[in-house]
Formats: C-alpha cells, sequence, structure tokens
C-alpha cells in the first residue's frame, strides 16, 4: 500500500474519531457547580451546559429540556424532604438543569444543598449552585420579610428567568421549597398542558385556604378572594383553568414569542403597584397576553403555609406535624439519598417503654406508625397484636376465658367478636410485661394514631405535670373517645388534665406499674367484655351497673389529657377505614337500618297505645257524661 493511501486512510479515520467524540460531548451532560466562598469569591468547575441539543439521540426521542429553579433560605428542617420529592419527579433527569440560590441563612440550608448538589450532580444535564455568605440586607429573625428582601428575591427570579434562556432552555420550573410535589408526575403532566404559564394546584397544609394560585385581584394588584376561589381549591370546577396569578411553583413554556419579554425586573413598563415579584410577573404576562392557568385535574401535593415563626425550632415543629398529617393518607415523606440523615439519638420521653401494638397482616397501618414514630425521634417497641383471625373458640377456652354474662354490644347489640377477643389480648400482654419487667410507666400506642401537633414536647409537659401536682396515678388517656365532657372535671392546678368519664377506645394511654397490676388483677378472663368497656368499669364511670358488679376492686385511678393528644386516623365512614376488631361496614349500617326499624316499630307501638288510650278515655268520659245526665 502507498504512503499516500495510507495517510489518506489515516486522515479519515481521525474524522471519523472527531464526529463521535463530539457527539458524545453533546450527549453528555455538563456540570456548572459554583459557589460563593465565605470571602464572597466565585469558584466554579465545570464546563457551560450545551443543553439545546443532543446529537447522540434521535430528535423524536428528546423531551423538553427543562430548568428548575431553586430558592432557599433557613429551610435546613425541611430541605432533605423537598429534595427527596425533587429526587422523585419522573422526568429524565438528563433534560433537567438545576439553578439553586440560597443566601441569609442562620442554619444548614447552604450545606444540606451543596452536599445535594454535589450528589445529583452526574445525574441532571447541569448544576449551578450559589450559597453567598454575604448579608445584603439587615434581618431581625430568620424569618422576617423587609422590602428589602422582596426586591432581593424578585432580583433572583429574573436572574433565574435569564440562565434559563441564555441556557436555551424549553421550559423555567420555579419550586419553592415550601412546596412539596407528592405527585411525580407533576412536571410532565403540566408540559402536557400546552399552556404559556401553569401551575400544579397544591392544597394547603392544614385548616385553611391558602393555595399557590389566585381566581382574583384588587386595585393594588394583590389578592382577592372571588366566587370561583373556594370551588377551584375544592376541585368542584376541575381542569386547567385561567387564573389572573400562580406564585410559589408554576411552570413557563420559554419557547412562545412573546415568553422572551416576560420580566420581573426591572418593573415592566407601565407598572405601578408594589414591588412584589408575584404581582409584578402576573402583569407581565398579562401585558404580553401570555395566559395563567392553575391545573386541578389530579392531586399534586402541599403546601405550608408562610407564617413567621417563633424560632427555627418552633419551624421545625410544625414542619414535624406536617409530615405526620401528610402519613395519614400518604406514603411517608421521603428523605433525598443525597443528604446525609440527621442521626439524632431517639428519646423514650421520660418513660421505661412505648409499646406500638400492630397486626402483622397490616403492613400498611404499621408501616405508617412506624414511620410517624421515626419521624418523632421516639423509641418504641413493635407488639405484634393477637390475630382474631387466627383464635378459635377451643384457644379462648384452653386460655380460661370467660365471656362477661349478659354482655352485648351497646350499639351493635352483638356478642364479642373475636377481633375483640385479640385486641384485648394484645393490652392483657403487654399489662404482663410491665409487671414482670417491673416498669414504672409506659405508653401503649394502637397502629391507627393520628398524632397531635407537639406530641412528644407535649407528653413530656404532661408528665411533668403529674410530677408537680404529685398526682397519683394508674392510667392516663392521650387519645379517646369522650361520651360526656360536660361531666369531666379540671384536675385542680393543671392545665392538661381532666377526670374522664365514661369512654371509648384504648388508641393511646399511659400505663403506670401500679395500673397494670390493678388491670390484671381484677382477673378480667373469667368475664371478658372488649377492653375499652373493661377500663371505664376499673374507675367506675361505666353506665351498666350490671355490667360493673362482676369486678373488684374497681379503684384504678384514671385521668386524661385534656386537649387530647392522639385522635384515630379515619373514623367509620371515612374513606380507608377499616376495623379488625368491629364489623365490616355493610354490616353496621345494616345493624343501623335494622335499629332505625326497631325504633320506628316501637314509636309505631307506642303511639297506637297512646290513641288507644285517648279512645279510651274518650268513651269512658262520654259515659260518665251520659250517666250524669240520666241521673239529673
Amino acid at each position: 500500500m502507498s504512503s499516500r493511501l495510507c495517510t489518506a486512510l489515516l486522515l479519515q479515520l481521525l474524522a471519523l474519531c472527531a464526529v463521535r467524540r463530539s457527539s458524545c460531548d453533546l450527549y453528555h451532560a455538563s456540570y456548572q457547580f459554583s459557589s460563593k466562598d465565605d470571602d464572597g469569591t466565585e469558584s466554579s468547575s465545570g464546563k457551560e451546559d450545551p443543553v439545546s441539543s443532543d446529537a447522540s439521540k434521535p430528535a423524536s426521542d428528546l423531551r423538553p429540556s427543562v430548568l428548575i429553579a431553586i430558592l432557599a433560605r433557613n429551610h435546613g428542617y425541611l430541605l432533605p424532604n423537598f429534595l427527596g420529592y425533587i429526587d422523585g419527579l419522573d422526568y429524565p433527569k438528563d433534560r433537567i438543569s438545576l439553578w439553586v440560590r440560597t443566601d441569609h441563612n442562620e442554619d444548614n440550608t447552604s450545606a444540606i444543598l451543596q452536599e445535594w448538589c454535589a450528589g445529583v450532580e452526574p445525574l441532571y444535564s447541569n448544576v449551578d449552585f450559589e450559597s453567598s455568605a454575604e448579608w445584603l440586607y439587615p434581618d431581625r429573625d430568620p424569618f422576617q420579610w423587609p422590602d428589602e428582601r422582596y426586591d432581593h428575591i424578585t432580583k433572583l427570579r429574573q436572574q433565574a428567568l435569564d440562565a434559563a434562556r441564555a441556557g436555551g432552555h424549553n421550559y423555567l420550573f420555579f419550586v419553592d421549597c415550601d412546596n412539596f410535589l407528592v405527585n411525580e408526575k407533576t412536571l410532565s403532566l403540566l408540559i402536557q398542558q400546552e399552556k404559556p404559564i401553569v401551575a400544579p394546584m397544591l392544597l394547603p397544609d392544614g385548616d385553611n385556604t391558602f393555595s399557590n394560585f389566585w381566581c382574583g385581584q384588587d386595585s393594588s394588584g394583590y389578592y382577592l378572594r372571588t366566587p370561583d376561589y373556594v370551588p377551584t381549591l375544592m376541585r368542584e370546577r376541575v381542569g386547567c383553568l385561567e387564573v389572573p396569578v400562580v406564585h410559589s411553583v408554576y411552570l413557563v413554556d420559554l419557547r412562545r414569542e412573546a415568553s422572551s419579554r416576560l420580566a420581573y425586573w426591572p418593573a415592566p413598563s407601565g407598572f405601578e403597584g408594589p414591588v412584589d415579584e408575584v404581582v409584578m410577573f402576573a402583569f407581565s404576562a398579562k401585558r404580553e397576553g401570555l395566559g395563567i392557568f392553575v391545573l386541578n385535574t389530579e392531586f399534586f401535593g402541599y403546601l405550608i403555609r408562610p407564617i413567621s415563626y417563633h424560632s427555627l425550632e418552633y419551624a421545625a415543629d410544625v414542619f414535624l406535624n406536617f409530615k405526620l398529617k401528610t402519613l395519614v393518607n400518604h406514603p411517608p415523606v421521603p428523605y433525598s439519598e443525597h443528604v446525609s440523615p440527621s442521626n439524632k439519638e431517639p428519646e423514650n420521653l421520660n418513660l421505661d417503654a412505648v409499646f406500638m401494638i400492630s397486626l402483622a397482616r397490616r403492613p400498611d397501618r404499621r408501616n405508617r406508625m412506624v414511620s410517624a414514630l421515626n419521624e418523632l425521634n421516639i423509641n418504641f417497641t413493635l407488639f405484634d397484636a393477637v390475630d382474631g383471625k387466627k383464635l378459635n373458640q377451643s384457644y379462648v377456652d384452653s386460655l380460661g376465658i370467660r365471656y362477661l354474662p349478659g354482655w352485648r354490644d351497646p350499639w351493635g347489640e352483638r356478642p364479642m367478636t373475636m377481633g375483640e377477643v385479640g385486641c384485648f389480648l394484645s393490652h392483657y400482654y403487654i399489662w404482663e410485661r410491665v409487671v414482670s419487667e417491673n416498669m414504672d410507666r409506659v405508653l401503649v400506642l394502637e397502629d391507627d394514631v393520628d398524632f397531635e401537633a407537639f406530641f412528644a414536647s407535649q407528653l413530656k409537659k404532661l408528665l411533668n405535670e403529674t410530677e408537680t401536682l404529685k398526682l397519683n396515678w394508674d392510667l392516663i388517656y392521650v387519645g379517646r373517645k369522650a361520651l360526656d365532657w360536660d361531666n369531666e372535671m379540671q384536675v385542680p392546678g393543671s392545665s392538661m388534665l381532666v377526670v374522664p368519664d365514661y369512654s371509648y377506645w384504648t388508641l393511646g394511654y399511659l400505663l403506670s406499674h401500679r395500673g397494670a397490676e390493678k388491670l390484671i388483677n381484677a382477673k378480667p378472663f373469667e368475664k371478658m367484655l372488649p377492653v375499652d368497656e373493661y377500663i371505664p368499669i376499673l374507675f367506675r364511670k361505666h353506665p351498666q351497673e350490671g355490667w360493673a358488679e362482676h369486678f373488684d376492686p374497681k379503684d384504678l385511678k384514671a385521668y386524661s389529657a385534656s386537649p387530647l393528644l392522639a385522635f384515630p386516623t379515619h373514623y367509620v365512614g371515612d374513606k380507608g377505614w377499616f376495623s379488625d376488631t368491629e364489623p365490616p361496614p355493610e354490616v353496621l349500617e345494616k345493624i343501623r337500618l335494622m335499629k332505625l326499624e326497631r325504633e320506628k316499630k316501637r314509636k309505631g307501638k307506642m303511639e297506637d297505645q297512646v290513641r288507644q288510650k285517648a279512645q279510651e278515655d274518650e268513651v269512658k268520659r262520654l259515659a260518665e257524661k251520659l250517666q250524669h245526665k240520666t241521673e239529673l
């Protein structure tokens, strides 16, 4: 082969390699990671993002490129969970770039974001992180919003918009870090709407109507309640609905020609309202003829109402309550795998043990409760409940169990179920353990508890109060169904305790060693009835004296938290309600209808008797009148 031919072939080979290398460079996402050091200088590594093209894939395989903009300040207490939801979005991460900014922090917000950005860098097209240690304006507290803060946030929004345009992105997706996108399809569904600006409707985090959209504006551009707002929030109006304002989390389509004129800062031409990025952006969109929409066809997630917290610690407690409430109907709030765990030591709440009773065949309830107790950072013992479905009468007889003579369920008028026997045994075996292991005081919880806000701190406060008052207690309800609040007296000198009247449920209660002994010594196996009927008998508050006379002594010193610290996750009739002790809902409904029919017949019979008596009295009166006339 001639040297000229060899040279030609070599040049062709080098050209082919260059083409392949170029394609590879375009396919693999670049990474720009910048931060400002404490002295304010900027450091960076990586390359500029070529996100607008990808020569290694056919155009039909490409999804629109998105820049996700995240702003954070003093949010270390919720960031690992917020970022867990960002991790879970089902949109291809190689089509997403991240733009993250944080400043004016008094907590570990910057450290968490830096760790997360470094951890996710290989997954995303580009990561641009900046943390400023410079204080640009004075702050009086971590959650203050002076006018300078509004100016600063408005300028940061503009910087994110500029970055999205400079990177050639198709969309800009703002997600504030107090917005939790539970629905992993959120970003994909928003893009499918093909709207200029669209937000997923988020539900408020509590008993309020605060969301991330407005249906009206007043003359200054701020929020105005209109007749459409609540029906939209309650999803009585469903669709991709046009609204004047969205905020906190929303998607902007940058492919439209009019989008190139959208602006946050400086104030759009003709704008005379307040310096507020929400109002200014809505004005800019309206001026450019870009519609703003809110999508409420599905559940997307929650928004934490912005309030001025007393402290970072208080804010963390409020957020903990949000996570516990979310657990009632949703999977556990995720914790980003790219953020180090907190590694806090679980606490015992100044108790010898915390028992959580749970059926092994109810993993959904068990897992929810385990997650809740872990969130509360409570050290607990999982106690496998006795399963009524596995019990039979011969086994029950072998334990020496005899049912209380004449007992019938007060509501359903039925005998005791095996589920109720299993429930009683579960509690009884814990009482035995308290005695045998010489425990001083414990907390017993069932697996359907909805914890009230600040549960752990309130429980410790309650226990401290019992010590201050030198209260001689055996059992203290923390969760129950009180049947007669009016007859319950406050414990003298206490702000948290009442003397309970007849109550249902063994949802949660504190138990002392002596209390456990009393519950055992009354020999309930010899005359068993449901455990939540048994306990009120022993503190002399059961209305059925005929049942109570079978037990002695009845000297249980019982109290109750007031207000209660725990409630059921679901009530009869709620979606998701079920019971392992009560009959199924359809049977309960039949019992209810039967009782109504029986009551109707009883009332009808009484009315017939009244009518008959009235007729007899009338006949007697006429006869006496006739006799009187005859005598005259």
